[in-house]
């Protein structure tokens, strides 16, 4: 390391050179000095180098540190996001879940008390319809009462003429032969004023009544009777025919010359109300439809 200066006698020590002096030091312990703090300085550099490359490391797992805790940072709020929509689309179907079981639960509920309605509607329909029953009952049996009666009286009446005609009879064959001829012209006359009464009323040319009344309820048969007799009592009137349909029984009136059977029903005391039903096809026959007076059935007592 050193190396002598033969010009000046100067020492040469580590690529330096250093004048010589009468009382100089020791070289060797210089030289050991030196070198000793040559290694320190040389140790110490690494130890710089080292420390300088620690810390651009440290400085670089801070910012890769950073920048993954940015990323983790990301990545939590996008899931927290999707979460949280996950959380909203659930909560909504659930809330349409239970309105839609809501919903069917009413839907069932209203049902329910509809049906539970209709048939206490039904189940009061039928017992009113029964009281009805029970109340038009004996104006029913009454009423038939009534018309059978009538049919007997008309069986006797026809019973006493037929009597009549054979009793006529044999006094016709007792009687002379003038007399005979006489009685028997007289006999020939009330046979044919009977027979007339058995025949049938001849019926119009038309295939189908002029008229078509329809008795509402409630039903008198008396009074139905008595508005047929009537009828069958006015010239205009060819015959009348009943047909005996338990609700609303039909009145068939041929007739022989146009008339105006409503404004005639209107005046009988039996028909309380008349109305013409004029939804009829063109061509058919008229139809009307009456109501009898209500009559107060008696209270028969126990």
């Amino acid at each position: 390391m050193a190396k002598n200066n033969k010009k000046n006698g100067a020492i040469e020590l580590w690529g330096h050179e250093f004048n010589k002096a009468a009382e100089g030091l020791d070289k060797s312990e210089v030289v050991s000095f030196v070198t000793e703090l040559l290694k320190k300085n040389e140790t110490l550099r690494k130890r710089a180098e080292h420390l300088a490359s620690l810390t651009k490391l440290a400085e670089k797992t801070i910012v890769e540190a950073d920048n993954v805790a940015k990323q983790i940072q990301e990545e939590a709020e996008e899931k927290a996001k999707s979460e949280a929509k996950a959380i909203l689309a659930e909560a909504e179907g659930q809330g349409q879940k239970i309105i839609e079981e809501k919903r069917t639960k009413a839907l069932a509920r209203a049902n329910r008390e509809a049906e539970d309605i209709k048939a206490k509607a039904q189940q009061q329909a039928a017992r009113i319809l029964e009281e009805k029953i029970k109340e038009i009952q004996p104006e029913l049996k009454s009423n038939a009462k009534t018309l059978y009666e009538e049919l007997l009286t008309q069986l006797e009446s026809l019973k006493k003429q037929v009597v009549t005609l054979e009793e006529g009879l044999d006094h016709k064959l007792s009687q002379p032969p003038a007399e005979a001829n006489r009685a028997t012209l007289e006999t020939n006359k009330a046979d044919n004023d009977f027979l007339e009464l058995l025949q049938p009323v001849e019926a119009p040319s038309e295939a189908e009544p002029e008229w078509k009344v329809e008795v509402l309820p409630p039903i008198d048969l008396t009074q139905i009777l008595d508005i047929i007799n009537y009828l069958d009592g006015l010239p205009q009137v060819a015959r009348t025919e009943l047909i005996p349909q338990m609700d609303k029984p039909i009145i068939m009136v041929f007739l022989r010359q146009p008339i105006e059977l409503i404004d005639i029903l209107e005046t009988l005391p039996q028909v309380a109300s008349v109305n013409e039903d004029k939804t009829g096809a063109e061509g058919k026959p008229r139809k009307a439809q009456i109501e009898l007076p209500r009559q107060t059935v008696p209270q028969q007592s126990n």
